[in-house]
């Protein structure tokens, strides 16, 4: 069975939700309180222009300045280092469940890259307080490249970077639009809603390594070896 099963040597993560948890919202709170915001409000004025900032298109004082502006604010330079500050450790709480499994493709030969919709504050303070990034071969950020997923530039560089045809690669990512982009040049692609769901989905679907208990359950009841 696992002989007809697509031979994938790279697989391609995104970051958010993924291979981390959400941003909490208790930080939510935080920075909703020191803009002088209600959580409600702030989360629509957080995300309004969270890919130009992705992109590099806004800088921190930029984005953070029309965050304020769309709520006819202004913040001190104090309150921006805060709000940076909040957002960078707000997602920077990895899964640990996610982690071992990128450790786990690792030891089998999968080439590993990190393709991230994120902005240069995040990306630089993952990269200086966490080692977990040295996993992965190649670590695409899109303040870096300067495009966002889902447009073909972000995955495009990637499959340059790994020197493979789109369909020995498969791609994980929270968001259903990016997952398309990258099914679109003729990656394998997978949305991560769920660790165990997107486990058991590759499993049957991959000839990747998985957990143990995954693979098992994965497996047709015919062949495995303690159903009586």
């Amino acid at each position: 069975m696992a002989a007809d099963l697509p031979r994938i040597r790279a697989v391609i993560f995104d970051y958010g939700n993924v291979l981390c948890f959400p941003q909490s919202e208790a930080d939510a709170r935080r920075m909703a309180e020191i803009c002088g915001m209600s959580l409600a409000r702030f989360s629509e004025l957080y995300w309004r222009s969270r890919l130009a900032y992705d992109r590099a298109d806004l800088d921190r004082e930029t984005y953070w300045a029309g965050v304020a502006r769309e709520d006819g604010r202004t913040f001190t330079p104090g309150q921006v280092d805060q709000l940076v500050e909040i957002d960078c450790t707000g997602w920077a709480h990895i899964n640990p469940a996610s982690m071992q499994w990128v450790q786990q493709l690792r030891r089998a030969g999968l080439q590993l890259v990190l393709l991230s919709n994120m902005p240069a504050e995040i990306s630089r303070y993952l990269l200086t307080h966490h080692e977990w990034p040295s996993l992965f071969h190649h670590l695409v950020f899109s303040c870096d490249l300067r495009r966002v997923k889902p447009e073909p530039e972000s995955y495009q560089v990637c499959l340059e970077k790994l020197q493979l045809a789109p369909h020995e690669v498969l791609f994980l990512d929270d968001r259903e639009q990016n997952v398309q982009g990258a099914a679109k040049l003729g990656m394998h692609a997978l949305v991560f809603d769920d660790l165990s769901r997107v486990l058991e989905k590759v499993a049957r679907r991959y000839h990747l390594p998985v957990p143990d208990a995954v693979a098992s359950s994965a497996m047709p009841a015919e062949l495995r070896l303690d159903e009586p």
